[in-house]
């Protein structure tokens, strides 16, 4: 075994060669997927705004409902809405659940979009979706931003429904010890009865900052990174055809006699 250097820079040259083309036709053939990005951000209560562990809640508070949107069955309303009608081709040949994994895992990423500040009181994350439909890339992501500000709105009167029943406890005690006074005291009850069916929401206000994208070119595939491969295996391909290439014995010819 001997590596043939005449030989190796031309058939170097034809495989890389070869490997871009293919590369190139590889890429034209590849799904394209198109990215939709929508920016949101938590804010904390104006009560808790100064607090040293806002931003930890707001993390957590992010943890929790992105835990909700994507769970399974929140998933699976989104996939099967007649309005999306997401990965048809997929569902026809693949059970859901395996549907849904590859949305969840692959296809939609929920991240800060500004990690780190510990004593900020606000929490900006971004919403994206890949897919091979730019419109339905784009009205997915608007989806599952309408399942966020559901499921903080969800929170917020479960929140609201709790410090009523509890301010409702206090206040009917409160006016149980004003009653008693009243009565040793020989006064009229007054009757106090404040209405707190107009009490406002106090949880963690979310908005969005960006609108879902409407994605013009494909994210994938990327046909620089395909040539390069393509290019790179050309060049493995042809050393390993030097070094391994066994040059044939000559061939022996038979004696002349005179």
């Amino acid at each position: 075994m001997q590596l043939s250097v005449p030989v190796f820079p031309k058939l170097a040259l034809m495989l890389s060669i070869t490997g871009i083309l293919t590369g190139l036709a590889l890429s034209f053939w590849a799904t394209p997927r198109y990215v939709s990005t929508a920016t949101m951000q938590f804010s904390a209560p104006l009560a808790n705004s100064t607090a040293p562990d806002a931003h930890r809640n707001l993390n957590e508070f992010l943890l929790q409902l992105q835990t909700e949107i994507l769970s399974r069955t929140s998933l699976s309303n989104v996939i099967q809405d007649p309005r999306l009608d997401l990965y048809k081709e997929e569902r026809a040949r693949q059970p859901l659940e395996d549907v849904i994994e590859t949305m969840r895992n692959r296809d939609i990423k929920i991240s800060p979009d500004a990690p780190g500040g510990a004593g900020r009181d606000y929490l900006p994350f971004r919403v994206s979706f890949a897919y091979r439909d730019r419109v339905k890339a784009q009205q997915t992501v608007q989806a599952l931003i309408t399942r966020f500000e559901e499921g903080n709105l969800i929170s917020q009167r479960t929140q609201a429904r709790m410090t009523h029943a509890i301010a409702s406890d206090q206040i009917y005690r409160l006016e149980a010890r004003i009653a008693a006074l009243e009565n040793r005291l020989g006064m009229p009850s007054a009757g106090h009865e404040p209405d707190l069916s107009s009490t406002p929401l106090g949880g963690i206000q979310l908005g969005v900052l960006d609108p879902p994208s409407l994605p013009v070119q494909p994210a994938q595939p990327n046909r620089w990174v395909f040539m390069a491969t393509g290019f790179g295996a050309g060049i493995v391909v042809a050393l390993f055809i030097a070094i391994y290439r066994r040059r044939l014995p000559p061939i022996p010819y038979p004696a002349q006699t005179a």
